[in-house]
């Protein structure tokens, strides 16, 4: 804003964004690679190898970075693993063949038959408020929810 022939600035509030981000050293093993990768001319052409295959659009080299692309991805971990993975590390005793009989014998069964008898505090209980919105009416089958 220019004002009487002199800049005048008005404070704004992200003026100061990022003002309080700290930084933070790297971890020993980080800080060696880093080195390494700077100082190791067989690891920097590499590094511009891949770089120039990754930024490259000719269609050669685009057809070839879709195929080992595709390949690589049959590799790649998958929901279910990323998911046991977590749950291995939230709980290190646990067990997918234990969960999944538990499943079977214990937690499906109840879930069911609270939902084929309209029981909404069983329900509640095993899933939350979010069965909370259901309305249940007879019908000739039994009852549904509505």
């Amino acid at each position: 804003m220019i004002t009487d022939g002199q800049l005048s600035v008005t404070k704004r509030p992200w003026a100061s964004a990022g003002a309080s981000v700290v930084v933070h050293k790297l971890s020993a093993r980080q800080q060696a690679w880093e080195d390494m990768k700077s100082t190791s001319p067989v690891i920097r052409k590499f590094s511009e190898f891949k770089q120039a295959y990754d930024e490259s659009e000719n269609s050669f080299v685009s057809g070839l970075r879709s195929v080992t692309d595709t390949i690589g991805s049959w590799f790649d971990e998958n929901e279910t693993a990323q998911v046991l993975r977590t749950m291995k590390n939230m709980d290190p005793d646990f067990s997918r063949e234990s969960f999944e009989r538990e499943l079977r014998e214990y937690i499906v069964p109840e879930v069911v038959d609270a939902y084929l008898s309209a029981d909404q505090e069983s329900l509640k209980a095993w899933c939350g408020e979010a069965v909370s919105h259901l309305r249940y009416r007879g019908s000739i089958t039994g009852l549904t929810a509505a």
